[in-house]
């Protein structure tokens, strides 16, 4: 590495400000950033960087970047990578991972609340000015006290939930890719998570999913999106579910399968559903989803907020720190696991 301090290509365009955190750890850093769109164009600038910063879906020839070491993807999914010339190279690949924790944790909940105490009912009520207080559908489902919510996958924002759920007096039960290493490893927020992995009342591996979608009365999906995530989650795990039960989905539309998820809805086998993520995005305007009274659509927001792109930098940063220091990166892809 040079003295003079690392060479940052960024195809993200973030404000000048927010490059003062990099500056911090590396004064001397040269930064070329030349946001686009077209991963093709990240050839044409990249040059002799040493480390990128790119968008989740920007695949492209590291042999324009001989110098290059690692990169930053601005999303945690790294999905649209999988098996591209960056995944066959020996580039190190870092997610984003971490830095949605609250946001996404946030709008789970806003969902839940809004289901179980009927909001939509009486979001359609008040535009109608209809005082629906005697109605059988203003009644609320009940308090989230003593109810057990099932998380499937224990990662960053599965952690801030089940730090949430705790907090409202809930059972925790959650699945993880290796229960025998409880702990978060990767760039954390400090308000955030479950360090440990110490809140659950039962963490078990990924065999666990059925049982756990059958004594959840809120199943929320936070796995990541990989081949081996592939709707894992079919219409026997959903049909195992209370009838009572809410589920809700921020992870990635391709770990359920959705038109299972339709018919469980429609059939009203389940009380309802939150979904900020879909197999195609945009929603086709002839889902039925969209026309479900039980269900609740968000587009693919649940990680945006004000702060997302100081937290991005943030962990760009950490991961300078980290380099110049010899210890190890966070937020490292298991290209094998591809998360």
């Amino acid at each position: 590495m040079s003295d003079t301090g690392p060479s940052i290509y960024s195809s993200v365009d973030f404000s000048p400000d927010l490059w003062a955190a990099v500056r911090e750890v590396a004064p001397a850093a040269k930064i070329n950033q030349v946001p686009v769109a077209d991963s093709r164009e990240i050839e044409q600038h990249i040059g002799d960087a040493e480390i990128a910063v790119i968008h989740g879906d920007q695949d492209f020839d590291p042999a324009k970047a001989p110098r290059l070491r690692w990169l930053l993807t601005a999303s945690a999914g790294v999905d649209k990578l999988v098996g591209g010339k960056l995944w066959r190279s020996p580039v190190t690949i870092c997610n984003a991972s971490g830095i949605h924790a609250h946001s996404m944790a946030e709008l789970v909940f806003a969902m839940i609340l809004s289901l179980r105490h009927r909001l939509p009912f009486f979001a359609r009520r008040q535009k109608q000015h209809v005082w629906s207080q005697g109605e059988p559908e203003a009644q609320s489902a009940g308090e989230l006290v003593g109810l057990t919510m099932g998380i499937l996958g224990y990662g960053s924002v599965g952690r801030e939930v089940g730090r949430l759920a705790r907090a409202f007096g809930m059972r925790l039960i959650a699945t993880t890719i290796d229960p025998g290493r409880p702990e978060d490893t990767g760039f954390r927020l400090p308000t955030a998570g479950d360090e440990k992995g110490a809140l659950p009342d039962v963490l078990r591996g990924p065999d666990f999913q059925r049982q756990l979608m059958a004594e959840s009365d809120v199943v929320v999906v936070a796995l990541p999106s990989a081949p081996s995530t592939r709707r894992a989650i079919g219409e026997a795990d959903l049909r195992a579910m209370k009838s009572s039960a809410i589920f809700i989905n921020v992870a990635r539309g391709a770990v359920v399968d959705e038109q299972a998820l339709i018919r469980v809805l429609q059939e009203k086998r389940i009380a309802g559903a939150g979904l900020d993520v879909f197999e195609v995005e945009p929603l086709p305007g002839d889902s039925p989803l969209w026309d479900m009274d039980n269900v609740i659509i968000t587009p693919h927001i649940a990680g945006g907020s004000p702060g997302y792109w100081q937290r991005l930098m943030a962990l760009l940063a950490e991961n300078i720190r980290r380099e110049r220091s010899g210890a190890p990166l966070l937020n490292v892809v298991d290209k094998q696991l591809a998360f």
